[in-house]
């Protein structure tokens, strides 16, 4: 019994130190892959709202679409699949706000946020509501062309 307790003390402390180890790198974010059911009018909102550049990839299979959008902060891979199940339809009938497992939103850091409201507002995108945290930064949802959120922070 005792060798027992001793062997649980040991497992809890040594996982427990494993979070507090310094790391010798750093983790910065790169990029991400939405799925759409429009490619053309994906890249249209992400190009007008994010001022990315896109580039459609030549080689694959097909019934798949792929374009990048990129500038110098941004990295977005749009994909269309027809063969990919739509969520509206596996969702009707279900609960307002009954979601699948998987994305819930994507995030972007903004400068100047009331010139880039008033260039959403430009847009016709609607920002439902403008949150503020505990400084008085701002952040706020948006829907894209699939109803995917995409969130700004100040």
């Amino acid at each position: 019994m005792k060798g027992k307790i001793l062997l649980a003390a040991f497992i809890i402390i040594s996982t427990g130190s494993y979070s507090q180890q310094p790391v010798s790198f750093q983790v910065n974010p790169y990029f991400s892959a939405l799925i759409v059911k429009n490619i053309d009018s994906s890249v249209n909102w992400y190009q007008s709202v994010l001022g990315v550049k896109p580039r459609f990839l030549p080689d694959v299979p097909k019934g798949i679409r792929v374009a990048i959008l990129e500038s110098p902060q941004i990295v977005v891979e749009i994909i269309e699949n027809v063969a990919w199940l739509d969520p509206k339809k596996l969702l009707k009938g279900k609960p307002e706000g009954t979601r699948l497992h998987g994305y819930f939103k994507i995030g972007f850091k903004v400068t100047a946020m009331d010139s880039f409201i008033e260039h959403l507002n430009k847009l016709n995108i609607s920002i439902p509501r403008i949150y503020k945290d505990d400084s008085g930064k701002r952040n706020f949802l948006v829907e894209d062309p699939d109803k995917n959120l995409v969130q700004f922070f100040e």
